[in-house]
């Protein structure tokens, strides 16, 4: 299963790190094989990789979780959309600024 998702508090974001972290405490956004690849086809994956160096792909699990770099990625997923879904993105654009308010993160798990 392929997931995005954002710890509510710091303490819940270091329990995921532990993989303890009850669902209570976490929004979670599992994508369906269909949305993951228009994600990955829309190039928003690569344009946050590039900005920010980090590594979302098929096999590898990343985070984001400095406000910098948050609002990067906010500005990337707000600039961008799978042309075939474009409503896609609505939950990941509130994932995102839900970790900017929260002062946690954005965990991507694929």
């Amino acid at each position: 299963m392929k997931l995005i998702c954002a710890p509510l508090t710091g303490e819940a974001m270091s329990l995921l790190d532990l993989n303890a972290c009850p669902d209570d405490q976490m929004v979670r956004l599992p994508l369906t094989p269909i949305e993951h690849q228009q994600l990955l086809k829309s190039g928003i994956f690569d344009a946050i990789n590039d900005s920010l160096r980090k590594i979302i792909d098929d096999y590898e699990d990343e985070h984001v979780d400095k406000t910098e770099e948050l609002i990067e990625t906010l500005r990337i997923l707000e600039n961008n959309s799978p042309p075939e879904n474009p409503e896609l993105l609505e939950k990941p654009i509130h994932l995102t600024k839900l970790a900017i308010d929260r002062k946690t993160g954005v965990f991507f798990y694929f």
